[in-house]
């Protein structure tokens, strides 16, 4: 259990962790079914009193759209409104194109404001008409947050501008601790966060500079009569409107953040970003890069199975697929000009799904690790021979391992000394090999300016296909006497 405040009123509500959704879904399924005469509306209060949003929002992923219309309905505005940041963006569009816009105008007033241009944001792809009227609606109650949605939606996607928000704590320099805590209990009851405070050098807002950073953690321990400007920490690490939310991301998880300050491009402080929007971006990058791993282009990205129309799949795949179709020819080409020396060897294809699979595998570990690398900052263009030597001698002695074991298995099926040196070194070099070009892989399409997820594992098996094909034929005729 634990507290929820709703419309100041303070509410127990059960663990997400504990909670079964399902039988949440069946129980609103069941009230939805009951006519309000008979009880139905009060089996549907009875089902939604005391549960997190955050549940109710899984809940109503599992109803038919108009049920889960009726249930959105029937929330109050505080709960309201977080089910609707929390619904997957199919059903959130539904739920905003449906329901009264005066009413979605004034859970948007009540959310965050970046959630809020979110919310914008699909409704415009979506319904642009629609969108508009609800930040004329949105104006009508709150001019200013209008506006700041306005602004937010000006940023391009996926930077730090469009995460942030300008509700957190401004204290002055010159403010003694015990002033200091006095502004903070008059801040706006909005603001994100209270574990750091920003230090700003008193202008107006949206023209302050950004001169200090102190966490509520140190002001606590700091002397009533203390100065601000004493215990602060000066020029605070920041990023700007236009850094990229994968930077942000990494940033707050380099320093341990709880938010991190973002400046406009003239320098002046215009808002935070908090760790829980860090979270969903790296929820959102982690769910692209294993798209893209999978040669899934982005246009079905980010949006839920079933939402997305099979013709959109189908052209989201097919130009990966057709490009690889092309390249892993090369395969046939190798196999149609050593055909006389298979045809004389039977044996030697017993082994080509063995050994091409081998070098595949070796070679997605080392993009995986090499990708992460480049992801966290820890592999730069600069390091390309580093890395290069690094992964040729892991895949040196891997190979050197797997060629024991290889030889074993080739020589105990057919008694040869020769044949089995063939696999064994076949798998050596192959392992060695595939590392060298996965290692080179990404860094090559990060200097093309192409997503190094996207080109990188569905490159590496088929150029191993074929290169490892290669390499086994021409060791099998430098070693076998009936192919010399």
């Amino acid at each position: 259990m634990f507290r929820y405040e709703r419309n100041g009123e303070e509410m127990f509500l059960e663990s997400t962790l504990q909670f079964d959704t399902v039988a949440l879904t069946e129980r609103l399924r069941n009230a939805l079914k009951t006519p309000p005469g008979d009880g139905g509306d009060l089996a549907m209060t009875a089902t939604l009193r005391g549960r997190h949003p955050a549940d109710i929002a899984e809940a109503m992923e599992g109803l038919a759209k108009p049920e889960a219309l009726f249930v959105f309905n029937w929330l109050d505005n505080a709960r309201a409104a977080e089910v609707l940041d929390e619904v997957d963006s199919e059903l959130s569009r539904y739920i905003v194109n449906n329901a009264p816009p005066g009413r979605i105008a004034e859970l948007l007033d009540t959310l965050p404001m970046d959630d809020a241009a979110e919310l914008i944001e699909e409704a415009q792809a979506n319904n642009p008409e629609r969108a508009e009227e609800l930040l004329e609606e949105l104006a009508t109650r709150s001019p200013e947050d209008a506006a700041e949605v306005r602004e937010l939606l000006s940023y391009d996607d996926k930077t730090a501008g469009r995460l942030m928000t300008d509700k957190f704590v401004r204290l002055s320099g010159t403010m003694s601790v015990e002033d200091a805590f006095t502004a903070i209990r008059r801040s706006d009851p909005d603001v994100e966060t209270l574990a750091d405070l920003y230090v700003t050098d008193g202008g107006r807002k949206g023209r302050e500079k950004l001169i200090g950073v102190l966490s509520l953690r140190d002001l606590v321990r700091a002397k009533p009569n203390a100065r601000i400007s004493q215990v602060m920490v000066p020029e605070p690490i920041a990023v700007s409107v236009d850094t990229d939310q994968e930077e942000v991301a990494q940033t707050i998880s380099k320093y341990d953040f709880s938010a991190i300050p973002v400046l406009d491009r003239d320098g002046y402080l215009v808002g935070i970003v908090t760790v829980d929007d860090v979270v969903d971006v790296l929820v959102e990058e982690q769910t692209e890069d294993a798209l893209k791993q999978g040669a899934v282009s982005s246009e079905a990205m980010n949006m839920p199975y079933f939402s997305v129309p099979i013709w959109t799949v189908v052209r989201s795949r097919v130009p990966w697929l057709a490009m690889l179709f092309v390249a892993s020819m090369l395969t046939t080409v190798v196999l149609e000009e050593n055909q006389s020396e298979l045809d004389r060897v039977p044996v030697l294809s017993l082994f080509f799904t063995l050994l091409v699979g081998t070098g595949g595998n070796a070679g997605a570990q080392t993009i995986s690790t090499v990708i992460r690398g480049m992801s966290l900052g820890e592999i730069r263009g600069r390091d390309a021979m580093r890395v290069l030597w690094r992964e040729f001698g892991t895949g040196f002695m891997l190979g050197g391992l797997l060629a024991v074991v290889a030889f074993v298995r080739a020589y105990l099926m057919e008694k040869r000394i020769d044949f089995a040196l063939v696999v064994a070194l076949t798998v050596w070099a192959i392992c060695a090999w595939s590392n060298v070009i996965a290692s080179m892989i990404p860094l090559a399409a990060q200097r093309l300016k192409i997503d190094p997820a996207l080109v990188s594992s569905p490159l590496i098996t088929t150029l191993v296909d074929a290169s490892g094909l290669f390499i086994y034929l021409m060791i099998a005729k430098a070693l076998l006497a009936e192919l010399r």
